[in-house]
Parts: structure tokens; sequence; C-alpha cells
């Protein structure tokens, strides 16, 4: 057990926390608590009951900065699911890095590879692939093992990698004979491999920025490029594009609006690409086509346990975004570009709440909340203080810890 970051329930008011998962005082409001604390009482309550854990904050900043604060404190992996913006446009090239880390994110945790999270709630809000779907689509290579280069190509292309002729950044693959580079949202740098026939005679890491190799490895996960790939689609690439088509025919008899003859054009032209095998780089348009839905609450085991990072804000965010996207696919679907309304991108924010009840929940603010999101069983107020960030001089630090030490106070 983590002695220090359990020294939060030395403080009366908050032994009693860890006991509520038991006793069904939960949900729980925690007030009096800062942002470190916050996160100080999300690993306690992740080490003392050995569950997953999963903190929801109010945006990818708040998510990524508690991320940090739990990996230091619990000293393992922490994945941290923030927001992607989804490609409504075609384009030339789409930066892809947001939803390469979600995918890097969500695969590791639908494998159990990391058991704590942090996600910003518009993170956790916005549709994605299932977890089954990303299972089947990654794939691992071992230097054991035997693949015809050209099928590991193909899978790369499938799975929505981008050739190139030289790799320089996630969702890149480029051949020269026997020579496959891929670059996976798995890694932290792309893989090498040489085959000898079918076999593999070397695989290693190297670096972007001169092409030399890193270090040796026996085996590397490859993770899809992007989160919406209609070659993924339940049936198959024809199933979808017979699905387009008939859609853009249904526009087509609305006479009334030209915005409608135009959007039935670009549904039957889309349906078309798509048969004659090319890369839709907008192909977030057809998301809710391609993928049962699912967010990353799917992700999440069933027996974790859920922090609810200042869930006032959390609250006002996830309307803020549904409020901009719905405003955002209204405007595209005027200008006849897009045929799915805004609500199949996202799970809505009182649908969200409902699956929170489903998870023993703890909401932690700095102040009480006059309406938190859940009705809570149980309310407590830690008292707890701050300390200021010192600009780095270790020796302020060390004193004011001195000082608060001899007042009795418990410092992290």
């Amino acid at each position: 057990m983590n002695i220090l970051v359990n020294q939060i329930f030395e403080n009366k008011e908050a032994a009693a926390l860890p006991g509520l998962l038991e006793s069904g005082g939960l949900p729980a409001l925690v007030s009096g608590l800062s942002a470190v604390h916050r996160a100080n009482l999300a690993a306690a309550l992740r080490d003392r009951s050995g569950r997953p854990l999963l903190v929801v904050c109010p945006d990818d900043t708040a998510a990524e900065s508690m991320a940090g604060d739990l990996a230091a404190m619990l000293r393992e992996p922490v994945v941290s699911l923030g927001m992607r913006d989804f490609t409504f446009y075609p384009a030339e090239a789409a930066s892809r890095q947001a939803e390469q880390k979600r995918l890097a994110a969500l695969y590791a945790l639908a494998e159990g590879r990391v058991q704590v999270a942090a996600a910003s709630v518009s993170g956790l809000m916005q549709r994605t692939m299932p977890p089954e779907t990303l299972r089947r689509a990654a794939f691992t290579i071992e230097d054991t093992g035997r693949y015809a280069v050209e099928d590991v190509e193909d899978a790369l292309l499938r799975c929505g990698y981008a050739r190139t002729a030289q790799v320089e950044g996630p969702g890149q693959f480029a051949r020269r004979g026997g020579i496959l580079d891929f670059f996976s949202p798995a890694d932290r740098e792309p893989v090498r491999v040489e085959f000898w026939d079918d076999e593999i005679d070397s695989m290693s890491r190297f670096d972007v920025s001169d092409q030399r190799r890193t270090e040796s490895v026996h085996s590397c996960t490859i993770l899809p490029a992007a989160e919406t790939l209609p070659s993924l689609a339940e049936g198959g690439l024809e199933t979808l594009s017979r699905e387009i088509e008939s859609l853009g025919e249904r526009f087509a008899r609305k006479r009334t609006s030209e915005n409608a003859a135009t959007l039935a054009a670009a549904l039957r032209g889309d349906a078309e690409r798509l048969r004659s095998g090319v890369v839709l780089s907008d192909a977030d348009r057809y998301l809710p086509m391609i993928y049962a839905p699912a967010s990353g609450l799917d992700y999440v085991p069933a027996e974790a346990l859920l922090v609810l990072d200042q869930p006032a804000r959390c609250a006002e965010r996830a309307r803020d975004y549904m409020k901009q996207l719905g405003e955002d696919l209204c405007e595209l679907q005027k200008k006849g570009q897009v045929a799915v309304s805004a609500d199949s991108y996202y799970t809505g924010w009182d649908a969200l709440l409902r699956r929170f009840a489903d998870f023993p929940v703890y909401m932690a603010d700095a102040f009480t909340v006059s309406r938190p999101p859940l009705p809570p069983r149980t309310l407590v107020s830690v008292p707890a203080k701050q300390l200021p960030s010192y600009a780095g001089s270790a020796q302020a630090a060390a004193e004011d810890v001195k000082l608060y030490l001899k007042q009795n106070y418990r410092v992290v």
C-alpha cells in the first residue's frame, strides 16, 4: 500500500470515504479539495480498493494534468483520453495526432494493460469504434513469426495507414523491397522490419529524424491509424457503399431543397469512391453508419471506481460541447455537406449520467456544489491547504513542508 498517498484517510472527515463502497453511501460529494487534493483522493481510493479507476475532468488540459498527478502518486501507467476534432471536409492532409493518442489509450484500456485513466468529459462523450472492433483491427507482429510482406502491407492499408516515401509520423508506412517501415500509434517510435521471404530477418525501432535504428524489438502492435475506417464497417465496404447510396437516393427525392440535391450528389459520389478503393479523408461524415454506438466509457471495466472531478464544470462543458457540435453540424446540413444529425456523434450528458450511475461514484470539488449532476447520498467536507508552485525552488518548498508538518498536516 502507498502510505504517503493513503495519508489523506488519516483526516477524520476523509476516513470514512473508502468504506462507502461497501456501505451503500455512494454517490458521495467531497468538497474542500483543490486540484492536487482531488488527484490525491482519486489515487488513494485506487490504492486502497485495488479497483480500476476513471477520473472524468472538465477539459483536456485538466485530464492531462490529472493523469500526470495520478502517475506520479501511484507509480503505475495512466492514460489520458481527450477529445478529437471530427473531419467533415475533404483534406489533402489532416492532423491525426489527438485521434491516434486516443486510439493508443483506448487500446491500452481494452487490453487491460492500464487500470487508471483520466478523461475529459467531451473526450468520453465522443463516439468512437467499439472495443471489439478495435481489438479485431489491431494485430501484433513477432520476430519469430512468418508473414508475407504483401499481407502486412495490405493490413496497414485496411487500418488507414498512408503510404509515404519515408515514415515521419504515426499512421504512415513505407516499403522498399523486403524492408517495411511503419509507425503505429501504439509506439513512441516507428518500427523497421526486414523480411527474408516470409520470415523476419530483423525488427527494430528507428529515429524519424535520421532514419537510423535505435533498438531491436521482438514484437510490436499495430493499431488503426484513424478512429473512423470505412474498411471496418460491418458487412464491409460494399454494404456501407449501398447504405450511403440509398441515403443519397432518399435526399434526391426531396425536391424542395437545393441543398438536398447537392447532398444526394455527394453521397452518390462517395459511395462510388468507396467501391473504387479511394480513401475518404472526411470519413467522419459516415461515422454513425460505420460502427454501432460506442464511447470511451465502453472501454472502462464494470468494476471501476469513477471520480467526477469538478462535477458542475463537467456538466457545463458537456452541454457546451453538445451545443457547439450541434450548431456546426446544422450549418453543414444546410450547406448539403452532412446527412447525419449531431446527436449521432456523442453520448448525451444525461445518457452519460445514467451510465455513471452503474459505477461507484465520488464527486470531488473545491466547493460544495448546489446541484451536483448525481444526487449524493453522502456529503463530506475535507479541510486541505494547497502549496504554491515555489517557482521551482526546492528549498522554499522544503521550508513550507516543515512548517505544515509541525502543524500536524499531512503532505504528499
